[in-house]
């Protein structure tokens, strides 16, 4: 392991005597944290964390746990129908608040639709092989209650299914299956505590020339007889480069976060946030340090009210993450405690450098090393208001990936007169 220098950006905050002022920012030198490394098995780590503090990470159908708060990482045996592994095929995990790990995954690439439970932290496995059958895809899947849990998966690649389960996965019921053809490119389902309501990011292309490509939530009402979809509302922020990523604050506050052009001809990392389940939103400004260069594969945390992280991959080059034949990146982890101010101060840090040479791209288009990183990476602020970061490095010469994670304890800028934290 490497460790890896690191510059914060650090407010300093004026005295009583300037008050008013904008306060400005001047880089602190902060010790660097170590990145870990998971495994070498997979993309796309999608990252959860357990009531009882067990830390998990899937990609692709591989599934690696930590009980030493990320500080060495098991590969685990996993369930007998995630046997059959390739790079395209897609996984996704969350844990009830009775510790139960609910993994789902199709097999092979493009076929059924399994999801499986485990109540000994992955050691063995309760699974329902079919639970949604024929080729489908992109699956996602969501515990939050002990009597509710949530299934979404892609039917024929595209068409929608939604099922329910009230026996902590035992057995699904689809609610429904999509009148039409959806957008598959879809981010995790969340629900806001005391809702009925489940909501799920997606990328929607559009098919009319007026409309305008646009990160949307859809809004399931699984409770409720009639379409699978009760609602589609806009975000108001541009369709990121990979999936989408969303995050419910402790409060129930939801936040979105995509990119959008910069001056310099690059992408900025832009966020926006939303009290009432998406039917309105507010937008913040970029963050400061991707008004340059591009910010590609952005997935966003939340915590306690205001405390808001933003991993991504960087380069101070400017133009499309997918043309960017020369470009060298870094993981970058972006973390606010007042994201809901009028302009929120960010502790930027360059997590881990040159983790890939190339350009960087997602989805069906995309092949080869450029999709290194499968469709996203991913980040979670836990109960207690840690952060978890893990994504993927190449080694530049054999062109082989691994896993990496990085636990950060961020705190906030201190307000005493005159002091750096």
């Amino acid at each position: 392991m490497k460790t890896i220098a690191i510059l914060f950006a650090c407010a300093m905050i004026p005295a009583l005597a300037f008050a008013g002022k904008r306060p400005k920012s001047t880089p602190t030198p902060t010790p660097a944290p170590t990145p870990v490394t998971v495994g070498i098995h997979g993309n796309e780590p999608l990252i959860a964390a357990a009531p009882d503090g067990t830390l998990y990470i899937s990609a692709l159908q591989h599934v690696y746990s930590s009980t030493d708060s990320g500080a060495t990482w098991t590969e685990l045996l996993g369930p007998i129908y995630a046997s059959s592994i390739n790079l395209n095929s897609d996984s996704s995990i969350s844990v009830d608040p009775g510790n139960r790990l609910f993994f789902t995954f199709d097999y092979p690439y493009a076929g059924t639709t399994a999801v499986c439970t485990s109540d000994d932290r992955g050691i063995t496995w309760n699974c329902n092989p079919a639970v949604v059958p024929g080729g489908t895809d992109r699956m996602w899947t969501l515990a939050p209650t002990l009597t509710d849990d949530y299934e979404v998966t892609n039917e024929g690649l595209y068409e929608t299914a939604f099922l329910h389960s009230t026996d902590r996965g035992s057995t699904w019921t689809p609610t429904s299956l999509g009148a039409g053809l959806f957008e598959p490119q879809t981010g995790p389902l969340l629900q806001k505590p005391g809702s009925t309501n489940v909501l799920q990011i997606t990328k929607i292309f559009g098919t009319l020339p007026q409309e305008v490509p646009e990160l949307k939530l859809y809004v399931y009402s699984p409770n409720s007889p009639g379409s699978i979809i009760s609602a589609v509302r806009s975000t108001g922020l541009p369709i990121p480069a990979a999936l989408p990523g969303a995050a419910l604050g402790k409060d129930g506050e939801l936040w979105v976060v995509s990119e959008q052009p910069n001056p310099a001809g690059g992408f900025s990392a832009v966020l926006a946030h939303s009290s009432d389940e998406g039917v309105t939103w507010s937008k913040l400004p970029p963050i400061p340090t991707t008004t340059t260069g591009t910010a590609t594969f952005t997935w966003v945390a939340a915590g306690s009210p205001g405390h808001v992280g933003v991993i991504y991959y960087y380069t101070p080059d400017n133009g499309d993450p997918s043309s960017l034949t020369n470009s060298t990146w870094s993981v970058r982890w972006a973390e606010t405690f007042n994201a809901t101010s009028p302009a929120p101060t960010w502790t930027v840090g360059n997590i881990e450098s040159a983790v890939h040479t190339g350009p960087i791209c997602a989805a069906a288009g995309c092949s080869g090393d450029h999709r290194f990183a499968g469709d996203f990476i991913t980040s979670l602020i836990d109960a207690n208001d840690v952060a978890h970061l893990t994504w993927m490095i190449e080694n530049m010469s054999t062109q082989k990936t691994t896993i990496r994670y990085e636990r950060i304890q961020g705190t906030p800028p201190s307000t005493t007169t005159g002091r750096r934290h």
